[in-house]
């Protein structure tokens, strides 16, 4: 079996699976919402928490995220999140203002074709892409809309992290 034909037909699988759940979603907006392996801290020399990104653990909790998009997606959209979050039910005092999904409401159409981390993403990223309004975590072009208002690629600055607390 050819390498390039196995990628070529799982990547065709991939973007069949993404296509039925846009159908399945209908009309609906995202966003993606990146914590985990960002939200790491460092201690500089007297001890002080430091972070490459200072606002973001502010800035993707769901309350700065629900007066963020509201400029952008109205009350009652369809919210698609993807998020590598692993707290579960962290994104739920959105559901009062939209209604949410992710990809894991959708576990009996990916788990047979998702093997790991880096596919469903790449899934999630093609469901993203076809939303009214996407919303990334932070901007990589200046015309994007973005939770956060750090740099995607920082200058290896250290500063000191802003709570939500």
């Amino acid at each position: 079996v050819c390498v390039c034909s196995v990628i070529h037909q799982s990547s065709v699988t991939k973007l069949v699976c993404s296509l039925q759940i846009k159908e399945i979603l209908g009309e609906y907006d995202a966003i993606h919402v990146r914590r985990g392996d960002l939200l790491k801290n460092r201690k500089d020399r007297f001890g002080v928490e430091r972070s490459l990104h200072p606002h973001l653990d502010r800035d993707t909790h769901p309350e700065f995220i629900k007066r963020r998009i509201a400029k952008w997606i109205p009350k009652g959209r369809t919210l698609f999140i993807a998020s590598n979050e692993r707290t579960p039910g962290f994104f739920s005092p959105l559901s009062d203002r939209y209604k949410l999904a992710y990809s894991s409401n959708f576990s009996g159409i990916l788990e047979p074709i998702i093997e790991n981390n880096y596919q469903l993403f790449m899934v999630e990223r093609l469901i993203m892409q076809g939303a009214k309004t996407f919303v990334k975590t932070m901007k990589e072009l200046d015309s994007d809309l973005a939770l956060c208002d750090d740099p995607k690629k920082n200058t290896k600055n250290w500063e000191v992290p802003v709570y939500t607390r």
